[in-house]
């Protein structure tokens, strides 16, 4: 059987949050079907990123079946993704955090994957819709009875104004322009709703700051032999900057981190036993200090009148532009 080919690819010039094109090179990179995807620190917002990115075309095929059967998650789930039962708590629990932040209303779900989520939300009153970029998620969502857009949140047009609570779990890291769709998400939403974002700030944790400082003093790079899914590394900090600029008012950010679990990946002996004691120490730190995690929460709300934020829904596409590779 021959190899499959090199994925198509963009090559970024420049920060698509604050158009910086001065980088500083991060020593991590992916490795994935004949190409290196580096990353690099923007100079100005400090922003991490992939500089080498999955071209748009690219996207269907990394988000297939084959990614919500075993890779959603960063592959931490042992359960497939249509699997009711398996996230049925975790839903409770988000559905519980949403009405903490309001009674019941008009819920988007970005990245809606199987649908279960807006259908327990249906069923505790709200009006759910998603929107989702998988052809076979959308199926299944749709089969349950969600209310599904097939697509990206910039494709589906939504009307200004028309939600009272936007989800985002495990999403906005994998979106080629992270500026564009949270600048989306706060024209969609009423003035006043919120933004309710979960998703992983790896490069936050003790282990992976160790990590890059120890390789790049030696010049070396960690190098992950695995899919891209990841285009943007977010810190606590950059976040915070990128829900500023695209109009959105940060209430709380919550620092969460994975409790040490099976090794993953080609790590050495050596280097697994000491990101597992590191972990030992972050775990606790983390909880005591809400600070280097490498889980995020960030609920932010669109002001009830913000003319900065008015100046970015009207021209959505002012992101620097791309190069194609």
């Amino acid at each position: 059987m021959s190899e499959r080919p090199p994925l198509a690819v963009r090559v970024l010039d420049r920060c698509l949050v604050c158009g910086e094109v001065r980088f500083t090179p991060l020593a991590l990179a992916y490795a994935f079907r004949g190409r290196r995807f580096p990353a690099v620190q923007c100079g100005g917002c400090g922003m991490r990123f992939l500089s080498v990115q999955p071209a748009p075309e690219a996207f269907a095929e990394l988000y297939g079946a084959e990614y919500f059967e075993r890779d959603f998650r960063c592959g931490r789930s042992d359960a497939h993704s249509f699997a009711e039962d398996a996230f049925r708590g975790e839903n409770t629990g988000l559905l519980d955090a949403f009405a903490a932040l309001g009674p019941p209303g008009r819920l988007l779900e970005v990245g809606c994957a199987s649908g279960w989520l807006l259908k327990h939300a249906a069923d505790r009153g709200w009006r759910a819709h998603g929107v989702e970029l998988s052809a076979e998620a959308v199926a299944h969502a749709r089969a349950i009875g969600a209310e599904v857009f097939h697509g990206d949140l910039l494709d589906a047009a939504l009307p200004e104004s028309s939600f009272d609570l936007v989800y985002m779990g495990d999403v906005l890291e994998h979106v080629p322009d992270c500026r564009r769709v949270l600048a989306e998400v706060a024209r969609v939403l009423v003035p006043g709703g919120h933004l309710y974002l979960r998703g992983p700030i790896t490069t936050n944790s003790l282990g992976r700051r160790l990590g890059l400082a120890l390789y790049r003093m030696a010049g070396r790079t960690i190098v992950l032999r695995e899919p891209p899914y990841h285009l943007w590394e977010f810190t606590p900090r950059s976040m915070r900057h990128l829900a500023a600029v695209s109009g959105l008012e940060v209430v709380k950010i919550l620092e969460g981190k994975i409790a040490p679990g099976s090794p993953r990946g080609t790590k050495s002996g050596p280097e697994r036993a000491l990101l597992r004691a590191i972990d030992v120490v972050n775990v606790p730190v983390t909880r005591a200090f809400n600070a280097f995690g490498d889980r995020i929460v960030l609920i932010a709300r669109r002001p009830r009148w913000n003319p900065k934020a008015e100046v970015v829904f009207a021209s959505p596409q002012t992101a620097p532009a791309v190069s194609g590779a």
